[in-house]
């Protein structure tokens, strides 16, 4: 008795347990879950992005060398994200309108974690929230829930949905290897479960990260694979599609005709059908075998079953037209295609047009099939809208240059011939925006063209100049990598501030001495310069206080070191006595010009001939005041002052062209030309005599520059 007792408390347990979590999941479901599920499927609809809606209807199909991949070659690594997966991006345009469902799908997601933890719609959960994310571009909180539902969930029945959706966020935060990693258990997983919506999926995946990284072989592999495991007539006619498909785009027209001749021999639907039928047609017209793509085509257009893919047809009839050569009829044809340019399969007929064109150098017409083909979402859109708005700037600033024509053609030829600044720096300007869009248009000679004159033209005051220069020496760096350095010291030396000139010191490996952003900063970086012997860079330091800051304590400092730098580092006991007497004239009452005043006097008096070695005497000291009071050193001509010290001409670097460039950057006129600072030869053995021996300066703190005894 007792024991049937237990056995009814234990079955009225489980009942009411049981009834707990069917009533948890019956409220959970109808109060929250539907409504989630319901939220997400209408803003997958907005968005037009499901597999079911994509297979509708034929696919648009274009090889990757048209020039659908813009600004790279057709398996080139731009530092942008590839194509493909911006393709998955949803923009903010089309996120706008269901951001409050994806908003509420997510309050949903976390009152049923919270409150139904224990629920069967968990996992949904976790899903439909990991989408909402992704949807929004946040990354990282997708990421997350994709992981917490693997986690948990690692064998549910949408575990292979969130592997995938995994590896699309991997591969969008650019963890390339991660990525093709989670793509790899991801197909394990599609297979363990018999998800080949899934399978087919994530081989696009994979094809498309093997074409990012021109592996043609690992694109391929999945799909043989697949189309070899399966004993499905219908999936593999798919998957034999998406591989044919895939030579298609690769180029590789042979192989990609008889892959679609396999389709054919499968089980596949009346879409797909289609599809292999109308790509082998275009495979036979990239071979040069018209006639037999002409019946294809003929064949198709008289199907019933195919009615509805007229415009597909008709997009292969252009470009039928188009490698035949046939530009009237193209033309006609085009004109007549335009009640049908909302079908993807038009604007891509335009667009390969186009790039015929552009290739040819007709810019202009070129650039009236790219506005044809940049307004209707396919593959080709965004270049199509790229290559448009770079040939209309191209335009825009041609007609500029043509009205001002006569004046460039002056400012090339007659370079005596004076303009004002602002011409000349508006004409620069448009040279480097040409030089601009052809870089990115990859005509390479065309841009090195226009960065030359847009540098070479441009006057030294042109806050434009650093870029010019910068862009210029990266064209020129594999072909002049001499002329190229000489522009990265100019940039480094002279435009130091600017952000040019801190990535040409990056690339040349410069230390910090070079960074310049004050006044006691400077005198520091010349004293660096002087302790590592680069001896130019240090003169040029000192130089710039001593003549560009006379008013500051840090100027006779400055000319101290300067000829201390001479006397002892150089053994140039002309120069040094220069700076030393430069220094007693300009501030006698300093500490530093009465420690050097009597050095500076004896030597004087040595160059004159009135000071006997012999005996230690001055024989005459009128012509010592004389010689320190008139005339000074600041006062004498400018040629003589120049023979004293090359250091007080422009303070730029000497480059080196190639050869054809020599002469016109020598002749260059004094304010433009680039010159090397350069201290006066004297015998090294020549020692200023008496008292000139004294302490090496040292870097100090600028408040103390004027104690003596600590050197500079």
């Amino acid at each position: 008795m007792k024991h049937n007792s237990m056995v009814y408390v234990i079955l009225l347990a489980g009942l009411i347990l049981s009834g707990c979590h069917t009533y948890d999941n019956f409220t959970t479901y109808f109060n929250t879950y539907y409504n989630m599920d319901r939220l997400l499927w209408e803003t997958e609809y907005d968005f037009e992005g499901t597999e079911i809606m994509r297979r509708q209807k034929p696919r648009v199909l274009t090889p990757v060398d048209s020039g659908m991949r813009f600004g790279q070659d057709a398996f080139g690594k731009p530092a942008e994200i590839p194509q493909f997966l911006k393709d998955i991006m949803v923009e903010q345009s089309r996120l706008q309108p269901v951001k409050v469902k994806l908003d509420s799908i997510i309050i949903k997601g976390s009152k049923i974690l919270k409150q139904h933890p224990k629920s069967d719609y968990v996992e949904g959960t976790l899903l439909l929230m990991a989408k909402s994310f992704f949807y929004q571009s946040e990354w990282v909180s997708a990421e997350i829930k994709c992981s917490e539902m693997i986690d948990k969930f690692p064998l549910g029945e949408l575990s292979p949905d969130a592997h995938l959706l995994l590896s699309k966020i991997y591969l969008i935060e650019r963890k390339y290897a991660l990525g093709k990693t989670m793509l790899s258990r991801t197909a394990d997983i599609a297979w363990f479960k018999k998800r080949y919506d899934i399978l087919s999926e994530t081989f696009r995946f994979m094809a498309e990260q093997a074409i990012y990284e021109s592996n043609e072989d690992e694109a391929v592999r999945p799909y043989r694979q697949a189309i070899a495991q399966s004993d499905d007539g219908e999936i593999r006619a798919r998957w034999q599609l998406d591989l044919a498909s895939l030579y298609y785009r690769l180029g590789r027209f042979d192989k990609a005709l008889n892959e679609f001749n396999k389709v054919l021999d499968e089980s596949p639907e009346l879409t797909q059908e289609f599809e292999a039928e109308l790509y082998k047609a275009a495979c036979l017209m990239y071979m040069k075998k018209f006639d037999e793509a002409q019946a294809i085509l003929d064949d198709l257009d008289g199907n019933n079953n195919f009615k509805e893919y007229k415009p597909d047809i008709l997009g292969q009839r252009l470009r039928m037209l188009r490698l035949q050569g046939k530009r009237d009829e193209f033309n006609t044809l085009a004109r007549e295609s335009e009640k049908f340019a909302g079908f993807q399969a038009i604007p891509v007929a335009y667009f390969e047009n186009a790039m015929s064109l552009y290739k040819q150098g007709k810019y202009d017409e070129a650039k009236h099939f790219y506005s044809k083909s940049k307004t209707v979402k396919s593959p080709v859109m965004d270049a199509a809208g790229k290559y448009f708005g770079l040939l209309n700037d191209w335009s825009q600033k041609h007609e500029m240059l043509a009205k001002g024509k006569s004046i460039v053609d002056s400012i090339h030829s007659d370079t005596t011939k004076q303009y004002a600044d602002s011409i000349i720096a508006k004409f620069c300007f448009a040279h480097y925006q040409l030089a601009r869009i052809h870089d990115q248009l990859n005509n390479a000679d065309s841009a090195v063209y226009y960065y030359k004159l847009a540098s070479e033209n441009v006057r030294v005051s042109d806050t434009n100049r650093p870029q010019y220069l910068y862009s210029y020496q990266k064209m020129i760096r594999k072909q002049y990598p001499e002329l190229s350095d000489s522009l990265l010291e100019i940039l480094a030396y002279d435009y130091g501030k600017t952000e040019y000139g801190r990535e040409a010191r990056q690339i040349m490996g410069f230390t910090e001495a070079v960074t310049i952003d004050t006044l006691a900063e400077l005198y520091s970086s010349g004293v660096r310069f002087r302790n590592v012997s680069n001896y130019i860079m240090a003169a040029r330091q000192f130089n710039r206080i001593a003549d560009e800051y006379r008013e500051s304590p840090l100027a006779p400092k400055a000319l101290y070191s300067l000829g201390w730098m001479f006397e002892n580092n150089l053994m140039q006991p002309d120069s040094a006595l220069y700076y030393y007497r430069l220094l007693v004239e300009r501030y006698p009452q300093s500490e530093y010009a009465k420690d050097v005043r009597a050095g500076v006097e004896i030597g004087l008096a040595y160059k004159s001939g009135i000071y006997d070695l012999k005996t230690g005497k001055i024989i005459d000291r009128t012509s010592i005041k004389d010689s320190l009071s008139t005339p000074s050193i600041d006062s004498v001509g400018a040629s003589q002052k120049t023979d004293i010290v090359n250091q007080q001409q422009d303070n730029t670097r000497t480059i080196n062209p190639p050869t054809q460039q020599q002469e016109q950057i020598k002749n260059r006129k004094k304010n433009v030309q680039l010159q090397t600072i350069q201290p006066m030869q004297l015998p090294g053995n020549a020692l200023l005599p008496g008292s000139m021996n004294i302490a090496a300066p040292q870097d100090i703190p600028p408040q103390d520059s004027t104690k003596v005894g600590d050197p500079p």
